[in-house]
């Protein structure tokens, strides 16, 4: 049974006892019986904790019933109270304790959640977030203590337990002093959290006006002269989305232009990596429009969204579509593209894809730059470097429509990975999904939960259930998971508040570095992979590969960098010369069809280079797609970039406010 089987059947075995236990503590009130509430009360407490402690999916559809964390303890309180009555008496000393300690409790707990509401609301009123300008001074002061208001929900509903405790040992031994010590001391502690919070919550209240807060972030701003920026903005704001920016990010780094990057939503500073480019995070397009960058003369996006609007809107700059990967997918030739003054693309397909929309868009307006990410893939030498020949499945997501479904994950993918599995010759499996797989389509969630099946399977027959070569190993990459969380923290969370970017960037990337070279060696070498985590990244796994086997979509685009054998899948059944003419990136491909049939063509390319009758056309294609290795695409972009910066002051010479004359 593989990892998410056993999480999921847990999630499933803890719902249910906690279900149970409610209906128990409702069956006790009736009977009554004070010791089956007593055990399922006991049950429903711990049954909570282990939930909310595994992040089970179970908690979501708990909330969704009608049944979330606030529900299930006032449920519990008045099943409590319902006892009492019955055990007791309704107008029982105990009763009468109990429910005014509960009041009292509610009380202070909606003061305490109102009192971080509306610090939360009000600096997210604030006009932005930044990451690397020095805003001391606003002197806007630091938020509560993390504790204090991390999970701060369910730490303050549990203060319920010395009234609850109290109440059940009072009916037990007849003694009122239990309850009364229990709610005391329930109150108390409340009253406390509430008396701490308070300081700390007026201190984050003191923040400057907006005008202030614009004021300053464009004097920081014309001391940096930003002169090229990266915008992005999404609705459905995620780890799964960012990848978009986090790709260009060293790119970024690399330019002779001064880079600055532009968010809309605040939520992406979480899911931005770590790097050493100044970043603006403003939610609000009034806000942005007095965000002055004097200097700035382009901006690229690799997105389509409808905020892009509110950069458009400036004049001087010059706006560029640099996308976030070149595929065949109708994404790489939008024609809302239009409205940018460039588009970068990798190579000549990027190209012909935009001039086969005609009236869309100039073809002086088409940038080949090629693919400055792919710079540390390695090429392939014409034969299989890994010890056991290592096909590395990487099928894109399903889409946001039916229209733009090209995953091979339902209709083929536990088909390829049974066929793998079963070859003669001993292969290495190494999946890597595209992050939204399974968001969307259930049918692709469940094909994608058995394909992990299959190789976890695999792997447990005949590596037993760890594969880690030793306990120390999976220390160690806990430790260095520990640091990159730690070193990506900021504010009062952090452990290292006084790194800038540019350190905090190089050793949380030197710690990926680290992570990534012990993750390989710490597994077996003939070990199947399933990678959903950012560690090992995708280039990685191209590089411990010999084969791909892909769908349509920029990741087939990217592994042609290393002329190493690709097979795509054709799953509409097209010829094949109709096929590779419609996708350009399997014109040097190996085709397989829903039922796999070609895929032996594929194997016979990896395991005998002799027959490999496509490496010809890979090398033709690798240009055709991505460009020439000479100049660098680093280069190319960098040129471009300065190129058009040219450009717009030319267009838009900078223009500063006259320096006051001195009087004689």
């Amino acid at each position: 049974m593989g990892k998410q089987h056993r999480q999921a059947l847990l999630g499933i075995l803890i719902s249910s006892a906690l279900v149970l236990s409610f209906v128990a503590m409702m069956a006790a009130v009736v009977i009554p019986s004070l010791p089956v509430f007593v055990c399922a009360a006991a049950v429903s407490y711990l049954a909570d904790l282990l939930l909310h402690s595994a992040q089970s999916s179970t908690l979501d559809r708990l909330r969704d019933s009608r049944f979330g964390l606030t529900m299930r303890f006032l449920i519990r309180q008045f099943l409590l109270l319902a006892l009492c009555g019955s055990i007791a008496d309704i107008d029982s000393f105990v009763v009468k304790i109990t429910a005014v300690g509960l009041l009292l409790l509610f009380v202070l707990q909606m003061a305490y959640g109102g009192v971080l509401k509306h610090v939360r609301s009000t600096r997210a009123a604030l006009p932005f977030t930044t990451r690397s300008l020095d805003l001391d001074a606003l002197d806007i002061r630091r938020m509560p203590h993390p504790f204090l208001m991390s999970k701060h929900v369910r730490k303050m509903l549990h203060l319920d337990i010395p009234l609850v405790g109290g109440a059940l040992v009072t009916m037990v031994t007849d003694d009122w002093r239990y309850v009364s010590f229990g709610g005391i001391i329930t109150v108390w502690i409340a009253c406390l959290a509430l008396i701490v919070v308070l300081p700390g919550a007026r201190n984050a209240l003191v923040l400057p006006t907006p005008d202030e807060a614009i004021d300053e972030l464009n004097r920081q701003l014309k001391d940096y002269r930003p002169q090229i920026a990266l915008y992005f903005t999404f609705a459905a704001v995620s780890r799964d989305f960012m990848y978009q920016v986090n790709m260009w990010l060293e790119s970024l780094e690399s330019l002779d232009l001064r880079p600055i990057i532009v968010l809309r939503e605040r939520a992406t500073l979480r899911f931005l990596d770590a790097t050493s480019v100044p970043v603006v995070c403003v939610p609000k397009a009034e806000y942005l429009a007095r965000v002055e960058m004097p200097e700035l003369r382009v901006t690229l996006y690799p997105g389509n969204a409808g905020k892009n609007v509110h950069m458009l809107q400036r004049a001087e700059v010059k706006h560029v579509f640099i996308g976030h990967g070149d595929s065949d997918k109708l994404a790489s030739s939008n024609r809302v593209s239009k409205v940018f003054d460039e588009i970068w693309v990798a190579g000549r397909a990027g190209r012909d894809r935009y001039e086969r929309i005609k009236h869309a868009v100039n073809a002086h307006e088409i940038v080949e730059v090629g693919r400055p990410q792919l710079m540390p893939l390695h090429r392939w030498t014409g034969s299989v470097v890994n010890k056991v020949p290592t096909v590395v499945y990487a099928p894109t997501w399903e889409g946001w429509t039916d229209d733009a479904c090209y995953t091979s994950v339902i209709p083929a993918g536990e088909k390829l990975v049974r066929t793998l599995l079963e070859h003669d010759r001993q292969i290495r499996v190494i999946y890597k999904p595209h992050p939204l797989t399974g968001t969307r389509s259930p049918a692709a969630a469940a094909a994608h939960r058995r394909i992990i099946s299959l190789l976890q399977a695999d792997n447990a027959q005949r590596f037993g259930r760890s594969l880690m070569d030793s306990k120390s190993a999976a220390r160690k990459l806990a430790r260095i998971d520990k640091r990159i969380a730690e070193l990506s923290e900021r504010g009062v969370r952090s452990t290292f508040p006084d790194l800038t970017e540019e350190e905090r960037t190089a050793r949380i990337r030197r710690s990926r570095n680290q992570a990534g070279a012990l993750y390989w060696s710490a597994i077996p070498d003939e070990a199947h992979h399933v990678v959903t985590e950012r560690v090992p990244s995708l280039y990685e796994c191209f590089n411990h590969s010999d084969l791909l086997i892909g769908d349509m979509s920029s990741v087939v685009s990217d592994f042609v960098a290393t002329r190493k054998p690709y097979a795509i899948f054709n799953l509409d059944g097209l010829p094949d010369d109709e096929f590779r003419n419609e996708q350009r990136t399997a014109y040097a491909s190996y085709l397989l069809d829903a039922d796999c049939n070609g895929l032996d063509d594929a194997l016979n390319a990896l395991l005998f280079p002799e027959r490999d009758i496509m490496a010809p056309y890979r090398e033709q294609l690798k240009e055709y797609l991505l460009g020439a290795d000479y100049p660098p695409s680093i280069v190319r972009f960098n040129n471009a970039a300065n190129r058009l910066y040219s450009r717009g002051l030319n267009d838009f010479p900078i223009e500063y406010p006259d320096e006051p004359q001195l009087m004689a």
